[in-house]
């Protein structure tokens, strides 16, 4: 059987199995955008495929004219990086000392993540379906409004984990529940908070229970300059801050930019 045809097969047997996800208002259609959303969106799964925590919100940020941008950290310089981007805004490549990670396109779209040992993730497109092979792995995310989220390989909707989106659009400020199960009580639910806090910082709150990583992107022209993040203990129902790390871990950050293109007659 050719590789494409099973792709498309393998896709529609498990598209009646998508993870369930809860929206809170309407869901972004893709009027919205240009014509085809999901190629052009995919640059953003393929970067949290590579740092599924997500501190660093790409969504959220004003890339355009972007030719590098460097992370340094003080305390420990070996954890430095640099993220490389096109004249597009998307991102290319991901250079640390150990190795380089390049992501290609084709026709605007992620084709193959490639490291020194070759390619390692190729992306495959189908409508509003993101489609990446790993290893022989196929993992599928669906697009809704700017989001992606992954398709459930099992049938048993009483064990499928929950997503809720208070917008699928990046909109300020957002909220992200995540469930591994539908019943999971207060105590085994993580919320991500991403909000400005109307002094031109853009916070990221990471809460499990009563712990949480206080995330504080200090903002210039839509780019972070500073990443201060602290670890804290809640209380109460309020959950107000308890206890607090002395010294919160620093990431700075730096630019290159793109000459601008000179017009000719």
């Amino acid at each position: 059987m050719k590789k494409g045809l099973l792709i498309l097969l393998l896709l529609f047997t498990y598209r009646v199995y998508a993870q369930d996800v809860v929206y809170e208002v309407k869901i972004g259609t893709a009027s919205k955008y240009k014509k085809d959303p999901t190629p052009r969106l995919a640059m953003y799964l393929a970067f949290d495929l590579l740092f599924p925590d997500r501190y660093l919100p790409l969504q959220l940020f004003k890339l355009n004219g972007v030719k590098k941008m460097k992370i340094e950290n003080p305390a420990d310089p070996s954890k430095d990086f640099v993220l490389v981007f096109n004249r597009r805004g998307q991102w290319k490549a991901m250079q640390n000392v150990n190795d380089t990670l390049s992501l290609t396109y084709k026709d605007g779209a992620p084709d193959e993540l490639i490291n020194h040992s070759g390619s390692f993730n190729q992306f495959q497109y189908s409508g509003d379906t993101v489609i990446s092979v790993h290893n022989h792995k196929i993992d599928r995310y669906i697009r809704k409004g700017r989001i992606f989220h992954k398709v459930n390989k099992h049938a048993d909707k009483l064990s499928q984990p929950i997503t809720i989106y208070s917008n699928t659009n990046w909109d300020l400020p957002l909220t992200i529940h995540y469930k591994q199960h539908p019943d999971d009580d207060e105590m085994n639910i993580m919320t991500e908070n991403f909000f400005d806090d109307g002094k031109g910082n853009l916070i990221l709150d990471k809460t499990i229970h009563m712990n949480r990583s206080h995330l504080v992107f200090k903002m210039e022209n839509g780019l972070p300059v500073t990443l201060s993040t602290t670890k804290q203990l809640l209380s109460g129902p309020e959950k107000s801050v308890k206890e607090s790390d002395a010294e919160p871990e620093l990431l700075n950050f730096s630019y290159e930019y793109f000459e601008k293109e000179k017009k000719t007659k």
